[in-house]
């Protein structure tokens, strides 16, 4: 038995179709789930990496492929490489051709619209957007993430990425002398937070590398002391708020955001390859 269920949803759209049926068939399994999502898919070469790569993590494709040339490929490499795949939409166009005696047209992406998923998607981005860097603290309250770290620790682009999966995300910044505002205080057990911390020598390097680029005079001594000093008052906050802290260091967007994901219990890690 898997002790992780892993899905690759494939379309030759945008995939949403495909995402969606996996996410709902998913959560009705009380097991550790990760599902990838590839998009303008088109191309056997495409199909063939997906299908080597699926054989590799022992992951399950559904597709929503409408071409019958491309989807019968996919069956075919499928079965060469003994990997499971679900065509999810040909039993309802096998139930519309027989009621109705039409075919279909075959034609990729008519099912992709802006339904209410798509506007939460939306509402998420520009939510992150106008609370980005501490701004905007008013409304902190309506966040889903609160993200907390040094400058240099990627709390930016974390955010949107988040966002992007539809979570109403707000970013705060911390330095030597900061302290942590009320309006985040109040929400200490209320809101996830997560305190992002970097290992002392990659940020002492990514400072040097931000003092030149300002033109700034450069005193290696201060500037080790102003870096342990932040990371000393990043770690007192985020011991105050309970954060869970994570150390971005070696790790990418995606790792940290399923780290996130998986620790606070959120149903899915969600990866998106576009072709």
């Amino acid at each position: 038995m898997c002790k992780e269920l892993r899905i690759f949803a494939v379309s030759d759209s945008v995939g949403e179709t495909a995402e969606k049926i996996a996410v709902a068939s998913v959560l009705q399994f009380d097991i550790e789930r990760n599902i990838t999502r590839f998009s303008r898919v088109t191309k056997e070469d495409q199909v063939t990496q997906i299908i080597n790569r699926a054989t590799e993590e022992n992951a399950i494709v559904i597709y929503t492929i409408v071409k019958p040339q491309l989807a019968d490929f996919i069956e075919e490499k499928a079965g060469e490489k003994g990997v499971t795949v679900v065509n999810v939409m040909q039993p309802l166009f096998s139930a519309i051709q027989n009621k109705t005696g039409l075919n279909p047209t075959n034609i990729p992406g008519l099912t992709h619209q802006k339904d209410d998923e798509y506007f939460n998607r939306v509402k998420a981005i520009e939510y992150t957007i106008d609370h980005d860097d501490g701004i905007n603290l008013e409304t902190i309250h309506d966040a889903n993430l609160i993200v907390l770290g040094l400058p240099r620790t990627s709390k930016s682009p974390l955010s949107m990425h988040l966002a992007n999966l539809g979570m109403k995300v707000a970013n705060f910044p911390i330095t030597m002398d900061t302290e942590i505002p009320d309006e985040i205080m109040e929400l200490k057990g209320k809101v996830p937070m997560v305190g992002l911390t970097i290992d002392l020598d990659t940020l002492l390097e990514l400072r040097r590398e931000r003092f030149r680029s300002f033109d700034l005079p450069e005193d290696i001594e201060s500037l080790d002391d102003l870096v342990a000093e932040e990371l000393d008052n990043a770690y007192r906050i985020y011991a105050k708020l309970k954060c869970l802290v994570i150390d971005v260091t070696l790790a990418d967007i995606e790792e940290i955001a399923s780290s996130i994901t998986h620790k606070f219990n959120l149903p899915l890690r969600v990866t998106h390859y576009r072709f």
